[in-house]
């Protein structure tokens, strides 16, 4: 509905009737009506008789409609750009779930407010729907995305504290059931701070809430607990307190070769990881540790694994020897 098109239809009516007009002249036996007749075939012929000329309103309708819209648009580009670029970094937004639902509440108020006047048009009612429902799977799908990203970049940090904590508990001096207790007060620690955090992002006017999101974190907490007697940090953690033991001073008479063995077993059954626990027994130098979690039937743990199910129970014998000469 811009000038160029009214121009064009104001140009096709107006050939069509003065070739009307002057087929008339050349023939004086047409009385009024067949001129009547024949200006309305040359109108139709032209392809613009079905489309009449929107009144001076409706016009204005649809461009408040337009208008709006990228307003609105503008505006919402803007703010979700800022939370992309602070996601990118790795950090996450301050109450986002709080400031998403707001901007999607006030940009789709703001909409149908200005656009109030248009809704009682008929033929202005679809366009100004369709505007509407652009708007709102702009928001939409942006606020999914940083949902998404705002989650992981949780995960990221709180799985790096909960390895670090890990990491710290772990020593040669401590027993096993001291080692065992402090890893579990970090796993329940970190669960609870991944769930605290995790409230703030949820977005429930979407449906994005921390049910899905908080079964996902426990079943890495759990595969980074069990996996941390194996990871790189904890081998050169032994095997720097090993180097600085045995570089000590020591008599003579403390001369000796100390032999333990330490079996931590898992077992997996099935389940989505409602149940998880871990207990430790420890016998002169020889200690066992095992670890129950339900999630074989979890989809996180199972893509983890290959796309296989985990085994029901896995047992890793560790035979430890303590030379002293």
């Amino acid at each position: 509905h811009n000038t160029n098109t009214i121009q064009y239809k104001h140009q096709a009516i107006n050939s069509a009737s003065r070739a009307a007009a002057a087929a008339a002249a050349t023939d004086e036996s047409k009385n009024l009506s067949a001129l009547i007749f024949e200006t309305q075939s040359k109108i139709q012929e032209s392809g613009v008789a079905g489309e009449a000329l929107d009144p001076p309103h409706v016009a204005q309708a649809f461009l408040t409609c337009r208008r709006v819209y990228a307003k609105q648009a503008k505006t919402v580009r803007a703010k979700l750009a800022a939370w992309k670029a602070r996601s990118s970094r790795g950090l996450t937004v301050d109450y986002f779930g709080e400031q998403a639902e707001q901007l999607l509440k006030k940009s789709l108020y703001a909409y149908d407010s200005e656009t109030l006047d248009s809704a009682g048009l008929p033929s202005v009612a679809g366009y100004r729907l369709e505007m509407r429902t652009q708007l709102q799977n702009l928001l939409e799908t942006n606020i999914e995305d940083l949902f998404d990203q705002q989650i992981d970049n949780l995960q990221n940090s709180v799985l790096k504290k909960f390895s670090r904590q890990l990491l710290t508990a772990d020593s040669l001096t401590a027993t096993a059931e001291s080692i065992l207790e402090a890893q579990s007060v970090a796993m329940r620690n970190a669960a609870f701070a991944f769930g605290t955090a995790v409230e703030n992002i949820e977005v429930p006017a979407l449906s994005l809430t921390k049910a899905k999101a908080i079964r996902v974190m426990d079943a890495k907490l759990t595969e980074t607990m069990t996996k941390y007697p194996d990871s790189p940090q904890a081998k050169l953690k032994r095997m720097n307190a090993v180097q600085k033991t045995t570089n000590r001073k020591r008599k003579p008479a403390s001369r000796a070769i100390d032999l333990g063995l330490d079996l931590v077993a898992m077992i997996r059954p099935d389940g989505f990881g409602s149940l998880q626990g871990f207990a430790g027994y420890q016998m002169g130098g020889n200690s066992l540790t095992v670890g129950v979690a339900n999630d074989a039937d979890d989809p996180q743990v199972i893509a983890q694994m290959g796309g296989v199910r985990p085994a029901l129970i896995r047992v890793q014998p560790k035979l430890r020897v303590d030379v002293e000469l």
